[in-house]
This record gives structure tokens, sequence and C-alpha cells, in this order.
């Protein structure tokens, strides 16, 4: 059986130049790790309810009750989607009843959230889900964020092998990098969630085309020391 050593050694020794090397590409995809495990942070669901507004005429009694409660994993929490009617909930409160006592909240009308929601903010302050309202009607936006980020990383990764024998891996490396940072920062200043997801789709193609172009780009290094 032959040598490790004598197997391997037409990749030459592993020295300064090819620590250096390592240490430099390694670093241009070190932001690889930051976007693909950004989207946790940015597409988080807090805790939400309905949200009833200072101008509703509520007793203080009311408005403790205004959002129905439902069974989650065997303990009842308010409602995430869901309030009573506020119109006749008011008209409750001018007549003096009393919630529970007076009126069955069973019994009581229940509508969407007209008003928007109230988030939680003792984990996040703020995810693309609080900015743009995406829960309920609108919960499956929020996965679609992580599923268009990995489009973009399948579409990059058919692309940038073709882009890199056109124009030369340490131009895709470089460029691809900047695509990735750019419109990263971009998404900070994104207007909807249209707009935040095409970014995204972006991103994930530069992410993924920035990581083979270096990959590869090292593997050329290495061979062409070789010869």
């Amino acid at each position: 059986m032959r040598d490790y050593d004598e197997v391997t050694a037409f990749l030459g020794e592993w020295g300064p130049f090819q620590r250096l090397i390592f240490f430099l590409l390694s670093a241009s995809i070190i932001p690889n790790g930051f976007n693909g495990m950004s989207v946790v942070f940015l597409a988080a669901t807090p805790e939400h309810r309905c949200r009833v507004p200072d101008t509703a005429n509520l007793s203080r009694a009311w408005r403790n009750h205004s959002i129905p409660l439902r069974l989650q994993d065997g303990r009842e929490v308010p409602h995430s989607c869901r309030r009573y009617r506020l119109a006749a909930m008011a008209n409750f409160s001018a007549l003096g009843l009393e919630p529970g006592r007076d009126v069955d909240l069973e019994q009581l009308e229940q509508e969407s959230c007209l008003d928007g929601w109230e988030f939680s903010q003792d984990i996040y302050l703020s995810t693309i889900v609080t900015e743009w309202n995406l829960v309920c009607e609108d919960d499956w936006k929020a996965p679609l964020t992580i599923s268009l980020f990995f489009v973009g990383v399948l579409v990059g990764s058919f692309v940038s092998g073709q882009l890199s024998d056109r124009f030369g891996r340490k131009n895709v490396l470089f460029v691809t990098m900047g695509m990735q940072t750019g419109f990263s920062f971009l998404q900070i200043f994104s207007k909807n969630f249209e707009m935040f997801a095409v970014l995204f789709v972006l991103v994930g193609m530069g992410q993924i085309s920035n990581y083979v172009a270096a990959f590869v780009l090292g593997m050329a290094i290495k061979l062409e020391l070789s010869t």
C-alpha cells in the first residue's frame, strides 16, 4: 500500500502561501453564514394579538376581555387573529354590562383584526413579520422568504459556473462578494415584502456563487502550483 504522503505529494506542501490562500478564501465566505442564518431572526413571528384602538369607547373590563381565548398546548391563550366585534362591545360597555357576568362572551360575534396587531417585543423588537403584518391570512409569506432565498441559491449554483468560465473565477468571486453585500444592505431599505423577497433571491444567488467561485479558485491555484 502506498504511503499517504506519497499519494498526496502532487498537492504540494502546506506552506505559508497555502495557508494565506486558505485564510483569504475562507474569510471571503464568512458572510455566507450570516446571510444564511439571518432569516431565522428576520422572519421570526413574535406573539401577537388583535389591536384594540385607544379611541374605542370601552371600559377597562371590556378592553381586557376584547380578545377571545383559544386552546394551545393544553392552555388558554388570546387568539392571534380574531377579536370580539368592536361595535357590540362598545354598546355593552355604554350600557354598563360586564363581560362574563351580564354577557356570555362565547355568544359574541367575532371579527378579524381590522385595526392591525400588537406584537410582543419580549424577544424581537422588529422583524419583517411585524413590519408588514405577515400573520393570519398572510402568514405564508414569512416561510416563503426562506424558499425564495434557496431559489436564488439554486439559480446561482447553475449560473456561477458559466460566469466563472466566461469571465474568470477571481472576477466572479469579487463581483458576487459585492453583490451579496450590496443587496443585503439594500434589504434594510425595503419598502414592502415584495422588494425584500426579490432582494433575498439576489442575496442567495450571490452567496452560493461566491462560495463556489472561492472553492474552485482554491483548487485551481493548488493544481497550478503542483504542475
